[in-house]
């Protein structure tokens, strides 16, 4: 045993030598490296910059008042339009040798809440009926006058000139002798008879006068069920037969009435028919239609008649002629001799 642990110290090398110059440099180099700095503490040292310019962009939106909403511009106002096309026959010219001629011309009217606006005598004018009559309007000399056959009045012989009229009064006027007006049908009863008690407040008890405030009353912005109800009071009224099926010459039908109307100074055996579509209840035509011959014209013949074009909704400004003073004077074509 004494001889292994001989062997062991003889086999043990020997001690190195201390070298203190390389010491000094390394310890020197170890002091000079820069310490490693934990990941977090790179990040904050990093990004902080860019945090704070987040920072003031959050405080800068949050300070800013908040942008006002855009201006909605108003509702455009609601018209309820009427466009209608006239027509009328009326005897002129000498009472030895008369002849007949015909107004023709287009009413637009548009009602809104709060005013009413009408274009009369668009695209008017008065002519010579038929060839015939035009015949002996050339044989009179084509005058740009004629005198109506048992009237005081003469005729201008051409075209009408338009008007515009406005007013600040709104809504269907019941009776030209009343002020009542509404905007909609559907403020009135449904029921034909209560409905008819209503009228009669306004037309008296005169059947005929009824029967027209009913018709006009049936152009009004309404619902189906008011028309109804209006052309189910039509059919009760005395005197009033109803007409069935009624074909017209553009190629439109409809169902109608009829009632006997009063005389005018040229005309008399007349009758007042209106025609309307039973699926919407609108009105298609009026009109006055001879019941005997008179004047050349032969029974079942129109006299005149009021065609609807148009009876409508619309959010469309009034369309008025160009050059035309809103409430100036009407021309007429009906002046003193």
């Amino acid at each position: 045993m004494e001889d292994l642990l001989k062997d062991l110290a003889q086999a043990k090398p020997p001690t190195p030598e201390v070298d203190h110059d390389r010491m000094e440099r390394d310890l020197a180099r170890i002091l000079s490296t820069p310490r490693l700095r934990p990941a977090r503490s790179q990040f904050l040292r990093r990004f902080a910059p860019l945090l704070v310019v987040a920072a003031v962009i959050v405080v800068a939106v949050i300070a800013l008042p908040s942008p006002s909403q855009p201006v909605r511009p108003a509702a455009p106002p609601q018209w309820w339009r009427v466009l209608t096309q006239h027509w009328s026959l009326m005897v002129v010219g000498e009472p030895a040798n008369p002849y007949v001629v015909r107004f023709n011309s287009t009413t637009d009217q548009w009602v809104a809440a709060d005013s009413q606006i009408s274009v009369v005598q668009k695209d008017g004018d008065v002519a010579p009926f038929s060839l015939d009559d035009d015949n002996k309007w050339t044989a009179a000399g084509k005058p740009t006058t004629a005198p109506q056959v048992g009237g005081n009045y003469s005729v201008r012989i051409g075209p009408m000139k338009p008007a515009v009229q406005k007013t600040n009064i709104a809504g269907f006027q019941m009776s030209a002798h009343s002020k009542v007006r509404f905007d909609s049908i559907d403020t009135l009863p449904a029921d034909p008879v209560e409905l008819k008690k209503v009228l009669e407040t306004i037309a008296g008890k005169d059947t005929y006068q009824t029967a027209m405030l009913a018709m006009g009353m049936m152009l009004s912005n309404g619902s189906w069920e008011r028309r109804q109800a209006l052309f189910d009071l039509l059919e009760q009224l005395d005197g009033v037969r109803f007409l069935g099926q009624v074909n017209l010459r553009n190629g439109r039908s409809g169902i109608g009435v009829a009632i006997s109307a009063p005389s005018t100074f040229q005309f008399s055996g007349v009758e007042t028919q209106l025609v309307i579509n039973p699926e919407t209840g609108m009105p298609i035509v009026k009109r006055d239609v001879l019941t005997t011959p008179q004047h050349g014209l032969s029974a079942n013949m129109s006299i005149s008649e009021e065609e609807y074009l148009l009876l409508e909704k619309t959010t469309i400004d009034p369309i008025l002629p160009p050059d035309v003073a809103v409430n100036g004077e009407v021309e007429s074509p009906i002046i003193e001799r």
